[in-house]
């Protein structure tokens, strides 16, 4: 609350000027405040010339008839929160690694069992106009044998051998005769 001291004041009316609300008027040739308009800005406390204008503080305790309850003084440690990370930078190094395992065994692999497949398919059309009764082996590569050409393997089906030796039998649905 601002109070005047009246044997202090001089009536100048600088602090009515400069009051925001208007709580400071001239009676009688001294500064008197409406207690009800005022803030408590401090205002005029400041801009006094003869320090006339006095600022009380009351407690809030008293004026709020509440007891006040002030913790103890300590320090309190804050933690810092880590950025966010995105999904995409926590997988990177596992799709990295993954990727490089596919790349150095996995495809390799995958290309040679490819290429053989595509060599057997190819070898068998070739070699089944020619074969006859040899069941479409070609005597130039031979059960298990290598392409000389390629290096690559050629190996014969399993359904291409049984067929020979039920031709060598006596036919297809004839056995053991």
């Amino acid at each position: 609350m601002v109070y005047v001291d009246i044997e202090k004041c001089a009536g100048c009316g600088t602090c009515a000027e400069v009051c925001p609300v208007a709580a400071i008027s001239l009676v009688g040739g001294t500064a008197e405040v409406d207690q009800e308009r005022c803030t408590d800005c401090e205002v005029c406390v400041e801009v006094c010339p003869n320090g006339a204008m006095l600022a009380v503080r009351e407690p809030l305790a008293e004026r709020a008839a509440v007891p006040i309850v002030r913790p103890a003084a300590g320090v309190i440690q804050v933690r810092p929160q880590p950025a966010p990370v995105s999904l995409w930078v926590r997988a990177a190094p596992a799709v990295g690694a993954t990727l490089t395992f596919l790349g150095r065994n996995v495809a390799p692999r995958l290309a040679d069992y490819l290429l053989n497949a595509l060599d057997r398919r190819l070898s068998q059309r070739q070699a089944s106009p020619t074969a006859g009764a040899s069941g479409g082996v070609s005597p130039a590569s031979g059960v298990g044998g290598r392409d000389p050409s390629t290096g690559l393997r050629r190996a014969q089906s399993s359904r291409s051998r049984r067929g020979h030796r039920r031709r060598r039998r006596g036919g297809r649905g004839q056995r053991g005769r």
